[in-house]
């Protein structure tokens, strides 16, 4: 028998050891799980910029009111809705898709966020 290989206990032992770092590192990173906002609408076409350690972020919401959500994150991870650019674009029946009309694509899209001197403008 040649004595330098690695006894069978050994390696089992090592085994063992790999699995159990196998497992222990997932369970570690499962405390920190992600969570988005939960919003009454898709996000897309965002508008996303950094000032100094947070992010902010709005979102095209065509005709759906209350428009242009406006979200904050410190990590781009989790964010939070804090509030909206409007509460009604307008109450006409073609944006509320109401007696038959539509005006669906009219509302807002695509909005851009800018900051300057302090403030943040849509």
């Amino acid at each position: 028998m040649n004595n330098s290989l690695p006894s069978f206990t050994t390696l089992k032992v090592l085994f063992f050891a790999l699995a159990l770092m196998g497992l222990i590192e997932p369970l570690s990173a499962q405390k920190n799980k992600a969570h988005n906002s939960l919003i009454f609408a898709d996000v897309p076409d965002i508008s996303l910029m950094r000032v100094g350690k947070n992010y902010y972020m709005n979102s095209t919401t065509t005709s759906v009111n209350p428009g242009v959500p406006m979200m904050k994150s410190t990590d781009l991870v989790n964010w939070k809705l804090i509030n909206y650019s409007y509460d009604t674009l307008a109450d006409l029946p073609a944006l509320n898709l109401s007696e038959g009309k539509n005006i669906y694509s009219r509302g807002s899209w695509a909005s851009s966020l800018r900051y300057y001197k302090g403030m943040i403008s849509i």
